[in-house]
């Protein structure tokens, strides 16, 4: 049973009870039990007494909540969130807080970035990794918002216990406190969905900073697969990207019929290894000028400038024409730039070789993307780590395979 608190008052909720809150000139109004009630203070919907267990779609039921807010799998849910809630005006907007115990929340995480059906060892790191970031809180994305993670991509999957099983509440309590450690400070043990075979480095995607245990690495078992390294070389990423070489997060480990079986539930059943997307001039030209105002009236042509080692972007240039038929060129850096500057839906990774498509004209009808991975690849491979926990590696083997140099240890 719950209460809701307005303005220091406490009213007992109805178990079927339905609370509705609308912001009306920085003042919200709040309907439940026949009630209306109005106030600009924070409101907080509590259980009258907490529970130490969590249980399966347990806790109060919020609809329509965005997932993958600025991605191609954007999607609204409605989930079941734990323990205490609070709603405050910020920015003339309606903001949503969960609270809830650490252990609790990282329970939740695993089953909302996987599935279930993966193996103990995936959900075992998986919420590992996941406790080591939020502990590290190196980001602190939301510092001024007062939290420590969002419920998104940006932090981490949060939704709260809509997706929670039995092997989540295990892979949390059997691994209580367990962090991974370099040099005795807790690891910023950053994730994406797949590396594409090869991690990338801090450094590359992020800022001009050397962080030892998150650099590129091979994903595989050894290191000698025949393939010429490194892929920050042109020649060398292009026979890579256009390969299935035999990676813990390639076809070889995880066989992509089955994939989607062992994905979060807002993915997409799609190829993560390897990949291609067709974006048209049309659609090119048009996401150009929203993210960079450059007035053109087509791309001419994309040139890589600088790769990473995994193959991911570090620059590249693109040759347009303005509105008046003038050549001009803009520099795009970083991962996120560029993934979200070519394509209106998000181009999948940066690692990604690109071919101009002609039809018996000078200007290009469209692009051709292949490219490799999901996500930014630096630190654990959510699919990388699910083929190595399927061939039996071991919890330990995984988390240390992705954080070389990084020992798991109970802090608490």
């Amino acid at each position: 049973k719950y209460y809701i608190r307005i303005d220091d008052t406490d009213y007992p909720l109805k178990n079927d009870s339905v609370i509705q809150f609308n912001l009306k000139n920085e003042i919200t109004e709040v309907h439940f039990n026949k009630l209306i009630k109005t106030t600009n203070e924070t409101i907080s919907v509590s259980p009258f007494s907490p529970k130490k267990e969590l249980l399966p779609k347990s806790g109060l039921l919020v609809r329509n909540v965005i997932s993958g807010r600025d991605f191609h799998w954007k999607k609204h849910l409605d989930v079941y969130l734990p323990d205490t809630v609070e709603i405050s005006i910020v920015d003339n907007s309606l903001f949503l807080y969960n609270k809830l115990l650490l252990e609790h929340y990282l329970m939740c995480v695993a089953t909302s970035e996987m599935n279930a059906a993966c193996p103990d060892a995936l959900i075992q790191s998986q919420t590992i990794v996941a406790r080591s970031w939020v502990l590290a809180a190196v980001e602190q994305k939301h510092k001024d918002l007062g939290l420590d993670s969002c419920n998104d991509d940006c932090c981490q999957r949060y939704q709260g216990t809509t997706h929670l099983t039995e092997q989540s509440v295990k892979g949390s309590s059997e691994t209580a406190g367990l962090v991974a450690l370099y040099d005795n400070k807790i690891c910023d043990t950053r994730y994406s969905k797949s590396c594409g075979g090869m991690t990338e480095s801090y450094d590359t995607i992020w800022e001009e900073k050397t962080i030892p245990y998150l650099k590129v690495i091979p994903d595989f078992s050894d290191k000698q697969k025949g393939f010429n390294m490194p892929l920050s070389d042109e020649t060398n990423f292009k026979k890579w990207v256009e390969t299935v070489p035999d990676a813990f997060c390639s076809s070889h480990s995880v066989n992509e019929k089955d994939l989607i079986q062992y994905l979060g539930s807002v993915d997409e059943n799609s190829k993560y290894f390897r990949w291609q997307q067709y974006v048209s001039q049309e659609d090119i030209t048009e996401n150009l000028n929203k993210y960079h105002h450059i007035n053109a009236r087509s791309v001419i042509k994309i040139n890589i400038l600088e790769r990473g080692g995994s193959g991911r972007i570090k620059y590249l240039s693109v040759t347009y024409s303005d509105k008046n038929g003038n050549k001009k060129q803009l520099t795009l850096n970083k991962d996120f730039i560029i993934r979200q500057s070519l394509d209106k839906s998000f181009l999948y990774s940066s690692a990604f070789i690109v071919k101009a498509q002609y039809d018996n004209n000078e200007i290009p009808e469209g692009f051709m993307f292949t490219g490799a991975g999901w996500g930014h690849g630096v630190g654990y491979c959510q699919i990388g780590a699910l083929g190595m926990a399927l061939k039996g590696y071991s919890t330990r083997e995984i988390v240390e395979h992705y954080f070389p140099g990084c020992k798991l240890q109970k802090i608490y």
